[in-house]
């Protein structure tokens, strides 16, 4: 059952902001989003927020801040090292985890996707970058873990890129092997369909997601929000989780912390108020490990000690500090790029 949970005329205004947003970069680029590191140093103003940043992270999120409070804030480890001048990763596949009692993570270093068990069947969210990576690798890691691939209900797509596949690429094979319903948001429905290649098709438009809906498969509900800036319509999903019995939510973003205009951080502020907060979210997901924190790492302890805490959970207080820290350093990045005259890398 999808529901919706915001008024017509709400979700009309949160629509009419998502079509200003200007499309991100592709899969490999860099977006035009960010000051440079000289725009971003030279800001005053901005760096008022870095300075708040800071304060609010304190002793125990300093790796968090440092991590999010640059120029370009949180970004893939393959761009992260190509900044650094240093040489890219081997890519390998990460042994099937699980990251909370109702959640896998499954795929690559360098690119996951999450498996959701519920007591009516699967949800997937994203599906790896190809018809090959969701046959090869994503079904038998599904059945490696004694889970039926058959029972996937629900694909969600956290975003696409026009041209480019790298969440969308598995989406229509396990379409049409599995049939479940696929779901994106409308506005990345509209900008990658068109561009689709024909060696890499999408799935078959299907579902519609717009900010504010809900998604119920049987015990288990989705929250989702649209965070417009990696792409038009990039999802913030916010999941009900248990570890080791006892209920938590953590919110899945998307994109990387890219909003790039007022529209765009207004839009991040009001999901950190209206969900992160009065939901108590107290983790935070990306499909692509090491945006936010060492999943990778994290994965390794859960594995090593699946009875212990789970790292990929800060707490409620630590988290709500955390989406303070975000807020300030994306604030700071609108205010260095204003203050250039939008001109960016």
């Amino acid at each position: 059952m999808l529901k919706r949970v915001l008024t017509g005329g709400a979700i009309a205004i949160g629509a009419a902001l998502m079509l200003q947003a200007p499309v991100a970069a592709q899969r490999g680029g860099r977006p035009p989003v960010f000051p440079t590191k000289e725009q971003f140093a030279a800001s005053a103003e901005a760096q008022k927020h870095v300075a708040a940043a800071r304060k609010i992270a304190g002793t125990d999120l300093v790796k968090e801040f440092e991590n999010t409070c640059s120029s370009t804030g949180p970004q893939r480890v393959a761009l992260a090292r190509q900044d650094a001048g240093l040489p890219p990763l081997k890519d390998y596949t990460v042994e099937p985890t699980k990251i909370f009692d109702n959640v896998w993570f499954m795929g690559l270093a360098s690119q996951g996707a999450f498996v959701i068990t519920t007591s009516q069947g699967l949800i997937l969210i994203d599906t790896l970058n190809t018809t090959e990576e969701a046959r090869d690798i994503l079904v038998p890691g599904i059945k490696k873990v004694g889970l039926d691939p058959a029972q996937i209900k629900y694909i969600v797509l956290t975003h696409g890129h026009p041209g480019q596949t790298d969440h969308t690429g598995g989406a229509s094979y396990l379409q049409s092997t599995y049939h479940p319903r696929v779901m994106m948001s409308k506005e990345d429905w509209d900008a990658t369909l068109p561009a689709q290649k024909p060696e890499r098709p999408l799935a078959k438009r299907d579902m519609d997601i717009v900010h504010g809906q809900t998604l119920t498969l049987g015990d288990e509900t989705l929250t989702f929000t649209v965070l417009f800036g990696h792409t038009p319509g990039t999802l913030g999903i916010f999941i009900p989780v248990k570890w080791h019995g006892q209920p938590h939510v953590v919110v899945l973003h998307g994109g990387g912390l890219q909003h790039p205009n007022h529209d765009s951080l207004n839009r991040f502020e009001s999901v950190i108020k209206d969900y992160a907060l009065e939901m108590n979210a107290e983790g935070i997901l990306n499909a692509h490990p090491g945006i936010y924190q060492d999943t990778l790492a994290d994965m390794e302890t859960i594995r090593k000690n699946p009875n212990g805490p789970n790292p990929l959970l800060y707490g409620r207080d630590r988290a709500a500090r955390y989406w303070k820290v975000m807020d300030e350093c994306a604030t700071a990045r609108v205010v260095a790029l204003e203050e250039a005259g939008g001109r960016t890398r």
